[in-house]
């Protein structure tokens, strides 16, 4: 999907430093970071983990100033 959108070459490029600027870590995520907070949630290691939201976001909820919709 992401291929698509963001175009080929030095479009693509430029496409993803601008993106990057607006993540308060500075760079876009890959599908292994979600598939890595699977398979911790798989694990063993997570047993002690309940009801809780998982944000794979890069920090952008943390940084955000955004209010919630409240529709």
């Amino acid at each position: 999907m992401w291929d698509a959108m963001l175009g080929q070459g030095s479009e693509r490029e430029t496409a993803i430093e601008g993106i990057s600027k607006e993540i308060p870590l500075g760079v876009m995520g890959e599908p292994k970071d979600a598939a890595y907070a699977a398979l911790y949630l798989a694990s063993e290691e997570s047993k002690y983990i309940t009801g809780t939201d998982l944000n794979i976001d890069d920090g952008i909820l943390a940084g955000s100033t955004a209010t919630p919709n409240k529709e």
